[in-house]
């Protein structure tokens, strides 16, 4: 098949569309309050306007974007107060999570995870936040899937487009990725000793600490 051909049969895609610029707004390309010009985006990649309109109602619906009547589109922004709570409902979904995921979690599962916080701690150590924050996104998710709990699972997966815009913001503050970097190690270790409560509470903490990262960074922005 033709690669060209491929390439704008793929793009008519509204997904492929919003997961290319949900991926951009997560990893902080395009900032809160940028606008977003469907024009623009139709021309970069030769495709019409329409999968592009299709494309930010779906963003739209996952709280990254914003659609103004007779403006367009633009990047939703984060207040203080909105990421404080965020993050205070997804710490208590994480450590449920986090504590079921411990209870429950096989020799194989867990030789996943080894290998995701190896992979992680090398990209800290080097520096990569978007690789290292891939990773941990990746260990966030691992740990929601195995819980056994779908309800959790769903309710999980509608918050975490916003929440992913603000963990990765959180963790452009070094002294917050390095706190970040800890905690997951003292989880990994609880993890190891079979301890389900510790294994929650370290978990709720570590989210708790990227909401208030969050907030805090928000408010030095806004003052």
């Amino acid at each position: 098949m033709d690669n060209k051909k491929e390439l704008r049969k793929l793009g008519q895609n509204p997904e492929d569309i919003a997961a290319e610029v949900r991926s951009r707004i997560i990893n902080g390309k395009l900032a809160p309050g940028t606008r977003i010009i469907e024009r623009d985006i139709a021309e970069l990649h030769a495709i019409s306007r329409t999968p592009v309109r299709e494309a930010l109602k779906i963003l739209s619906a996952e709280g990254l974007v914003v659609l103004r009547p007779h403006r367009g589109a633009e990047v939703a922004g984060f207040d203080a107060e909105e990421a404080r709570n965020l993050f205070m409902v997804i710490a208590e979904l994480e450590a449920l999570a986090a504590r079921e995921f411990s209870e429950r979690v096989t020799a194989a599962r867990m030789r996943e995870i080894e290998d995701l916080h190896a992979r992680m701690r090398g990209h800290f150590e080097r520096g990569e936040l978007d690789d290292y924050f891939a990773v941990n996104s990746a260990i966030h998710e691992l740990i929601i899937a195995e819980c056994g709990n779908p309800i959790l699972a769903d309710a999980h997966g509608r918050l975490m487009m916003r929440a992913r815009l603000g963990r990765h913001m959180a963790l452009s503050d070094d002294s917050r990725w390095e706190e970040a970097m800890d905690e997951h190690e003292q989880m990994m270790e609880l993890l190891r000793r079979h301890d389900p409560a510790a294994v929650a509470a370290m978990w709720r903490r570590h989210l708790l600490n990227s909401g208030r990262a969050l907030a805090e960074r928000l408010r030095e922005s806004a003052a």
